[in-house]
């Protein structure tokens, strides 16, 4: 005889309010024919997030920034820090779209100046850019808003599959993923 299934210790049921950061990144990148290069310049996160289904999702999106990572510096991370403290007092998770070259830098920092969360918040990105076909984006955003309900407070990477505790998470440039560091 099998034991009954039961939801994880830390499942939220029901209506759940989400405040999803905007920062850029790779996964929010566009094509610009004039000038024949990707950019951020368009919310392409809520593009994919409009597309999904997600009934008891009560989405409030931040448009704080559209930078490379590679662009983003020390003040830059503070505001994304503040950012996401502010969003935690009023939402019960939060979800952060970055760019991978630096996105373990910036929860680091979250981690260092805010203390210990008091919602679960998530960092994802993408390698390949939304709009671009064979995209990782979409896998990525819609496990980081799942796991927002199982997680219990704290900072975290979803990405491929795979959920990370912050710090201590880098980039693997050969596998083009994240690994606990």
């Amino acid at each position: 005889m099998t034991e009954p299934h039961t939801a994880p210790a830390f499942y939220r049921a029901g209506p759940l309010s989400v405040a999803v950061i905007m920062t850029g990144g790779t996964i929010a990148k566009s094509y610009d024919p004039a000038k024949a290069r990707l950019y951020n310049f368009e919310l392409k996160v809520k593009d994919i997030i409009d597309g999904l289904r997600t009934d008891d999702l009560r989405i409030t999106f931040i448009d704080l920034m559209q930078l490379d990572s590679l662009d983003i510096g020390d003040a830059e991370r503070v505001r994304i820090a503040e950012a996401v403290a502010e969003a935690s007092k009023r939402h019960d998770a939060v979800l952060v779209t970055h760019g991978t070259d630096s996105m373990p830098l910036s929860g680091e920092v979250l981690c260092a100046t805010t203390g210990a969360a008091t919602v679960p918040v998530i960092f994802t990105g993408a390698m390949v850019p939304f709009s671009v076909s064979g995209t990782d984006a979409i896998q990525n955003v819609t496990e980081a808003l799942l796991a927002l309900r199982l997680l219990p407070p704290g900072a975290y990477i979803a990405f491929h599959n795979r959920i990370l505790s912050l710090p201590g998470v880098r980039k693997d440039y050969d596998s083009l993923t994240f690994e606990e560091a």
